[in-house]
Formats: C-alpha cells, structure tokens, sequence
C-alpha cells in the first residue's frame, strides 16, 4: 500500500493541525488554471451544451492531475473547483442517460462515456492531491482537509463503479484497488469514522468509512441484474442508510460479507470457511436492515402516500421493490443460481414483450367469444393490446445463441441488432430446439465481455404458461354475469394475464404476470376460461419489469 495518508492531526501531539506549508508558498504551475481565481475565470467559458461542458471539465482535471509544480494548496482548490462545477452538470446528464427511451444508442454510449470519464478523472485528480500532501515520514501533521480529500476521493470511486454497472460492465481492478487503498490507510489514521459533509449542499453527514461501504454495498446487491434505473435508485437507497452499515476486522453479526484489503477483488458472501487475515474486512446492512424494513412496512400500509425521499420520479412501488430486493441480496441466504449449467451451443426462438408473449404462448378463450362482434373484439384489443384472431399475431420472432444452460435458466448471447431492447426485466417468450410449446421468460442479468459484447442470463418463469383474459369485478369495475350484458357499450376493464403454469415452484405458486402498471391491490378479477369463470385478486407486486409487472395473487371459488 502507498503511504501518502497518515494519522490524523486532531489525534496527535498536542492537536497540530496544519503542515508547514511554506515551502510552497510562491510556487506557481505552468498551467492555465494555476489556481483558483484563474480556474474560475477560465470556467465562465465552458460550452452552453451540459455534456460538452462535462468533458470539457474532465479534460482540465487530466491537465491539472498531471502537470507538475502545483503548490498543494492550490491544486486542491482548482480540483475541488472543478469537481462541483462538473457536478451541476453530472446528474442532469445522468438523468438523459436514464430515462430518454428515444435516444440513439450511438449518442447513449457517447453520453455514457462522458459521465463515466469525469468521475475517472475526478477520482485520478483527488489522489494526486492527496499524494501532494502527503507529510514526510517523520512527520506528525496533515494537511487541514485530508478527511474530506479521503471522502471525496472514495465517492468519485464508487460513482465510477455504479456508471460502469449501468451497462453491465464489471468494475475495473483499479477501483477495488484505490478503494481498499483510500480506506486501508484512513483506518490506520484513525479517521476512518471522522464526520463531515462531502459537499455543502448534502443532505447527509459522511466519512471515509461510509464512502467504502457504499461502494461494496451496491456491489453485493447484484446490478449486474437489475435495470439501469433501479441501479440508479439502490445507489440512492444506500447512500441514505450508509450509516447504518457494519464493518468488522473479525466476523460480526450482520456481516455476510468479505473484502480483502490486501488483495482487493469483488467483495464476496461470508462463510465459517472462510481463512481469516489481518486485512479481512467483514461488512454487511447492520441496522440498515431494521430500517429498512420500517420504511417497507410503511410503503406498504400506506401505498397511496407520496415520499420525496430518494427522488420523486420514482413511485412508492418502484422503492418498494428496490427496498425489498436490498434486503434479499443483503441477508444470509443471498439469492443463489439455481441448478447446474450446462454448455449447449445452439440457437432458441425469442420474441420479445408482454404483448408478444401473450399471442404465442398457449391462450384460453372465453365463452361467447366467437359471438363477439367486430367492434367488441377492437376494444378488447384496445384495452388489453392482444388481438383475439391468431391472424392477428404480430410478434416478431428471432433467434439468440444459447452458452448454457439449466433447468430454469440459460445463458445467451445477445445480437447487437437486439441490443438497444435487450434489457435487465425484458420478457421474452422462448422455444428452445425440438420444442412445441413456448415458454415465458425474462432477461434478469447482463455483462459485457472484454470486446464490449453483451450476454444475459435468462430466468425461465414458466414452460407451461397461459394467456387468459381477466374481467374487472373489484373496486371500480361493474358487476355482471358476462360480457355479453354489456350491449356493445363495453364498461368493463379487462385485462390480459399470463398464469404462470409449470415452474420451478410449480406447487405452490400463485403467480401472474400483467401489463407493466396494472397492478392494484385487492382489485378483483374474473378469470375468462372456458363457460366458467374462476376469480383471482391482486394481492402483492413481487416484480416489475420492462413491460409487466409480477403479482402475486388468491384464487378464489366463483363469485356472485
């Protein structure tokens, strides 16, 4: 490890506080930005464009880190100029990169690219700063804002980590490196717990060891399989709690995880095998988890409740669900592949969507709908976006190379025509080589290789699904004995649903899929099978993908 922190001055002979700096005094870099004033001025220039703007600010912490004859004082205020100029810019970027669906994918990863090259360069400029002050051997002083160097050299870190997971792509190994690097010697500074504000706006009070965990914590809560949003939206979830986290030097309650200082690498599940070392750390959610299931409990007693925490553009469902999957991948029993792999090496059918999973899989009509008039059958399309004649089927069909595979999974590749749609919680109906039947499955992680391709492991959700059509009966829809007493005037809400058939918990489960944003709690609905109908109500929404949601439902006897 390099040696350019040291022990903290408010902990050390007699409280010194500063360095004798005057060694520096008058030094001036070759440099346009040779301090602060100057790096000021030359930022009022910055292009109207936000991600030109963006470069143009990771382009002068490049310069600035690698040109020499800085007095420290005066790199550090040109860095941390520069830092929160850039981030005016950063989230505003971030958000584009998000949410605009309509985006070329050449200009997303251009984007993406400009976001992830400003927190490199941050993190490579605060390093340097860090090296600048570094005190001599023999010295008992630190500069007056190593901690807060630490902290923001530490985040810019871990916000590079989270743009890479945002297109699935693993972290580098400088990253685990520099992050047990900054964290290895603020412990043994003895400043690792030292509280501060990052910025001046924030919100939350941080230190060196909330900065790691944060970092390790996204990590052990698998990005690799969940939307780039929710990836978003689990960052800001852990920032919040991040002082709630646990970290030991030797196995502790609430610690499910290992990070090697010595030789940094992902962060991986704690186990009674596991060989013990002086640089072991043994980290996990603490009382997060507490916490954290107060707020679920919460959400879901008062789901109508609106909650400016962790960003208004998420719903409460949306922090439901990533609150809950926090905890999964968190506790003792993370969720684990099921089933040995297998290679395969051969080509499956995929289409893509709810509305295409729906016209290929096996569908059940309803009684009276072959005495349905044309009119009623387009409003039934209209309301449900299934055709009802399968001559109406438009899904659109290709085919995907298949690695491996299990019972209830597969590893494919992902086509670069099929890229800009193949997402974490795409549906997709599948027909693997010699099959008849279709199955339901979803997209639930990605990673890219070294050449920049992209593959998905794949859930199979069902080999045995249905597509039926449910009525309202619940809160909100009219009563009646079918849907022919409606007389053309079509009042009813009607849904298509997938029954999740054969499963790998086939037993007992009580599964559905809807259209992405059906979901409603206690609605009841008739289910359309045949001369009779069955009932089911809404009860939990366990998943929420691309373009349907999972749900959770009670079959109940006929209702009148």
């Amino acid at each position: 490890m390099a040696t350019f922190l040291t022990r903290s001055p408010r902990r050390q002979h007699g409280g010194l506080q500063v360095l004798d700096w005057l060694s520096s005094v008058g030094k001036k870099a070759d440099h346009p930005m040779y301090n602060a004033e100057e790096a000021r001025k030359l930022l009022k220039d910055l292009p109207a464009d936000q991600g030109k703007a963006l470069e143009e600010v990771s382009s002068w912490l490049e310069t600035v880190t690698t040109a020499e004859g800085y007095a420290p004082d005066d790199r550090i205020g040109v860095v941390k100029l520069l830092d929160e100029t850039g981030q005016d810019y950063e989230p505003v970027l971030l958000e584009s990169f998000l949410r605009e669906v309509k985006m070329k994918e050449h200009d997303r990863l251009k984007l993406w690219h400009t976001l992830v090259g400003f927190w490199e360069h941050l993190g490579a400029a605060y390093r340097r700063c860090l090296k600048d002050v570094a005190p001599d051997s023999g010295s008992v002083a630190a500069h007056p804002e190593h901690a807060l160097l630490v902290v923001r050299a530490l985040r810019a870190l871990a916000d590079e980590a989270k743009i890479l997971h945002l297109r699935y792509l693993p972290v580098r190994r400088h990253i685990w490196q520099e992050l047990a690097e900054l964290y290895g010697l603020s412990e043994q500074a003895k400043f690792d717990e030292e509280s501060l504000k990052a910025y001046a706006n924030d919100a939350v009070i941080t230190s060196p060891r909330r900065e790691f965990l944060r970092a390790l914590m996204l990590e052990v809560a698998g990005p690799e399989s969940e939307q780039a949003m929710a990836v978003e939206l689990s960052a800001r979830i852990i920032a919040r709690f991040a002082s709630a986290f646990v970290i030991a030097t030797k196995p502790a309650p609430g610690c499910n995880f290992c990070f090697d200082l010595a030789r940094p690498d992902h962060p991986f599940h704690y186990s009674p095998k596991v060989r013990a070392s002086a640089t072991l750390r043994y980290f996990g959610a603490g009382q997060a988890r507490a916490s954290l299931e107060e707020v679920v409990a919460g959400y879901t007693a008062h789901p109508e409740e609106t909650d400016r925490r962790f960003g208004e553009e998420y719903s409460i469902g949306d922090k439901l669900l990533a609150m809950k999957r926090l905890l999964l991948h968190w506790s003792e029993a993370a969720p684990q592949q099921r089933g040995p792999r297998v290679k395969i090496d051969a080509k499956v059918k995929v289409s893509r969507g709810f509305e295409s999973v729906a016209e290929l899989v096996t569908r059940i009509e309803f009684g009276g709908m072959a005495e349905m008039t044309k009119d009623q059958r387009l409003k039934v399309k209209q309301q449900t976006g299934i055709a009802l004649q399968s001559a109406d089927v438009t899904a659109v069909i290709t085919e995907w190379m298949e690695r491996d595979g299990s019972a209830w999974g597969m590893g494919v590749d992902i086509p670069r025509e099929d890229e800009p749609w193949a997402k974490i919680g795409t549906l997709c109906a599948l027909q693997a080589p010699g099959q008849k039947l279709w199955w339901v499955a979803a997209i639930q992680r990605m990673y890219r290789d070294e050449h920049d391709k992209p593959h998905a492991g794949v859930e199979i959700l069902a080999k045995k699904p249905l597509s039926v059509f449910l009525r309202g009966v619940g809160a909100g829809a009219e009563r009646a004995e079918n849907w022919q007493t409606s007389s053309g005037s079509f009042r009813f809400t009607y849904l298509n649903a997938i029954i999740l058939g054969e499963s790998a918990t086939s037993a007992t489960r009580r599964e559905i899929l809807l259209k992405r944003d059906s979901f409603n709690a206690g609605t009841l609905y008739a289910v359309m099978m045949g001369d009779e109908s069955q009932h089911v109500r809404l009860e939990e929404l366990l998943e929420r993908g691309e373009d349907y949601d999972r749900v959770r439902v009670s079959w109940l006897k006929g209702a009148k």
